[in-house]
């Protein structure tokens, strides 16, 4: 998509910085308003966090209106929450894989398989097979799982990098690894429930 905005935005650099950071943001713009899904967003207040006149960001909203295929996609842009930024303070696992351009389908198809293997408690996943973006899987699991998944996650060809964020200490042995401990977790009854028997 961002290619489609790149073209064409190719002559105005700054209503293309413009636009992309809504994109990237979640943010759409509905019959010249800005809207985070469903909650309005001021003029100024976009024009301050992109660091830009409040006149550039009109001049920006003018040139998407008057654009049939940029206007379509501007009024279709949604925000995604994003758990994982939350995830460990309940104390789940965030496996995020990085892959190489090209790699995505096999490597995709590889670690669903690995992860049917060794876990059944996989709460989240989340990919983005980019040509322009970095290209990964996201996985939250509810809870620790087994260690010899990255053994042979690190096996794969065409996986770059695997980031671990875990509320727990962890001991792995693969080679793509980089392990992040979070022990900030939260405690409540919910917790205590056991998801899986």
């Amino acid at each position: 998509m961002l290619l489609v905005l790149e073209e064409y935005f190719k002559e105005y650099p700054v209503k293309k910085k413009i636009v992309e950071t809504l994109y990237n943001n979640g943010v759409s713009i509905k019959n010249g308003k800005f809207f985070l899904n469903d909650i309005e967003i001021s003029l100024s207040s976009i024009a301050e966090s992109i660091k830009v006149n409040r006149r550039t960001v009109y001049e920006t909203i003018k040139f998407v209106n008057k654009n049939e295929v940029i206007k379509k996609i501007m009024e279709n842009v949604f925000s995604q929450t994003d758990t994982s930024r939350v995830s460990l303070l309940m104390g789940s696992q965030i496996v995020t894989i990085y892959i190489n351009k090209g790699s995505f389908a096999r490597v995709y198809w590889e670690v669903m398989s690995l992860t049917k293997k060794y876990t059944p408690y996989i709460k989240e996943m989340y990919c983005k097979n980019s040509d322009q973006e970095e290209t990964f899987i996201k996985m939250i699991f509810y809870n620790e799982i087994d260690s010899n998944i990255y053994r042979d996650m690190d096996g794969i060809a065409g996986i770059k990098h695997i980031v671990i964020n875990s509320p727990v200490k962890i001991n792995v042995i693969c080679n793509k690894c980089e392990i992040k401990i979070c022990p900030h977790k939260i405690s409540s009854e919910i917790n205590k429930a056991e998801m899986y028997p």
